[in-house]
């Protein structure tokens, strides 16, 4: 029987999204598979994937010494030319290995462990442990490349790594030394961003309890040298010889990746009480019915202050930093950040805010707001949005949120509530998709309403991978696909024989967590002519 043509779905119904993919083998007519595009749960944006980042492989044994010094997914650091194993009555590779947390109850079980393992480092110099797109395991003499995350143009990178020092009889002083890296052209390991942690009894006053450190990478530049670079992760002893002896525990070693907006907390310029110039961000232009005879230059209408101490009334007690922005509730008072805007202070496009809706992900922009100040009058109105430039440079918006004052939405004048603005999964017939994102911020209150100001601060811009299956395959009478999503979460595969059926009949074929954000499921079942496929996300 001669297989149907692939086909898009265009409007299947129970929400579900997809494409249909025919194939001649077997007396299969074709084989169909969906996404689910109503899912639950939150996504989590900006994750990204470090193989064995809680080291729970390999297992370490229930038994003395409840260790082992193989450790998947990491390279151990070259033994160097100095460290004696006759002389310290140990190998090399016996200073890094797992250890099982002893259970609740204990007095050295760890309470916020991830998972039930974690890493030790003895406190000897240079014993390391790193991971990047081409290093090896233990198990491996070549590189898996599974762990293959990048240093991608307009994101920054925070490292975050659980921690407890003192083990061991260590020394007071003592440092390790956590990074993120890339290769240069000559392979050798280049630091990007490092924090150093130092032992002190105040910092590790519990040795049951690990303390998260971060490294802080800002957003990357199209010049910089790691960008694009693939990005490596390290964890170094960098104890001198005079203080050997005793081990670091670690644990969780996480990696998120967030777009910067340059400015995105108002910080800068620093001001002592307030400024008219804001840096990074254009305010809009002065329409012609303003009239600055009124009192207030058009320019004074928005800027930053600084927030008041604790004991202060005005002071905010979420203000992200020492300052906020402030924006008159007159018409068309605003201020916005695209790839091409300026600022005060420069003419020409800065072009530091440069990321691009991209095909496949979706992205949230968040801001905190406090209304009703300065006598501000209910109804009205602050549009929060994202937008892009089409060919003449206008600004298009893609999505926005209007905000009312109300005495229900802004109950505190100190407090900051967030509000935002949702940009679905981006498509490739999208007029934006591919297209440099745009943030702005604008007054748009009625004329008779115009008097008050509003307060801004913290303005984010998320990014998420939404879930997708791919790389469709059938072998042996059997069906393959892979499930692309945010690394971590956790989903229902269902599958049905008619895709009209709603989706509370299809046939559950089992759950997992997709931790590495690229998870491959396979279908034992055989000889179906027609079987559709959905991943439904679980809380």
């Amino acid at each position: 029987m001669k297989a149907k043509k692939s086909q898009a779905i265009v409007t299947p119904p129970q929400s579900i999204t997809g494409g249909c993919l025919g194939a001649r083998q077997s007396n299969v007519i074709a084989v169909c598979m969906m996404v689910l595009a109503a899912l639950t749960g939150p996504l989590q944006a900006g994750t990204v994937y470090i193989p064995n980042g809680s080291f729970e492989s390999q297992v370490a044994p229930p038994m003395y010494p409840y260790v082992t010094t193989l450790i998947d997914s990491w390279q151990k650091a070259p033994k160097p030319a100095w460290f004696n194993e006759a002389a310290f009555g140990l190998y090399w590779d016996q200073t890094a290995g797992l250890f099982q947390n002893t259970p609740p109850g204990y007095p050295n079980h760890i309470d916020n462990a991830d998972g039930n393992q974690g890493l030790y480092l003895l406190v000897f110099p240079e014993v390391a442990l790193f991971q990047d797109n081409n290093s090896i395991d233990w198990n491996h003499t070549t590189p898996t490349h599974a762990f293959d995350a990048q240093f991608e143009v307009g994101k920054s990178y925070q490292l975050t790594i659980g921690a407890i020092g003192g083990g061991g009889g260590m020394t007071n002083g003592v440092t390790l030394e956590l990074s993120l890296y890339y290769r240069d052209a000559a392979n050798n390991k280049v630091v990007v961003g490092s924090t150093v942690i130092t032992n002190t009894s105040a910092i590790f006053s519990n040795m049951t309890h690990f303390i998260d450190f971060q490294v802080r990478v800002p957003a990357v530049k199209a010049s910089d040298a790691w960008a694009g670079k693939n990005i490596g992760v390290q964890l170094l002893s960098t104890a001198s010889l005079a203080l050997m002896g005793g081990y670091w525990d670690l644990d969780n070693v996480r990696l998120t990746q967030t777009i910067e907006i340059p400015n995105g907390s108002f910080e800068s310029p620093a001001t002592d009480f307030v400024n008219t110039h804001v840096d990074s961000w254009q305010k809009t232009p002065k329409p012609d019915g303003y009239v600055e005879g009124g009192g207030f230059y058009w320019d004074q209408l928005a800027g930053i202050f600084v927030n008041q101490p604790p004991s202060d009334p005005t002071h905010i007690d979420n203000c992200d930093g020492k300052q906020a922005l402030w924006v008159f509730a007159i018409p068309q008072v605003g201020l916005f950040q695209d790839y091409n805007s300026t600022d005060w202070a420069n003419s020409s496009p800065l072009h530091a805010f440069n990321p691009q809706f991209v095909v496949g992900r979706s992205y949230d922009l968040t801001v905190g707001v406090i209304g009703g100040l300065g006598g501000m009058s209910n109804g009205l109105t602050l549009e929060i949005s994202l937008y892009y430039r089409d060919g003449a440079g206008h600004m298009v918006t893609v999505a926005a949120t209007s905000i009312t004052n109300t005495p229900a939405a802004f109950s505190s004048a100190s407090h900051l509530v967030d509000f935002g603005v949702h940009v679905p999964a981006v498509k490739a017939g999208d007029a934006w998709a591919g297209k440099n994102i745009g943030v702005q911020l604008l007054s748009t209150v009625r004329p008779d309403l115009a008097g008050g100001y509003w307060d801004v601060d913290n303005v984010r811009l998320s990014e998420t991978r939404e879930p997708v299956l791919q790389n469709m395959a059938r072998t042996n009478g059997q069906f393959q696909f892979k499930l692309r999503s945010e690394p971590g979460l956790k989903f229902e595969i269902l599958a049905a024989t008619d895709v009209t059926l709603p989706s509370s009949n299809w046939t559950s074929l089992g759950t997992f967590t997709n931790v590495s954000g690229a998870n491959f499921f396979n279908d034992a079942t055989t000889n179906l002519n027609r079987r559709f496929y959905g991943a439904r996300q679980l809380k």
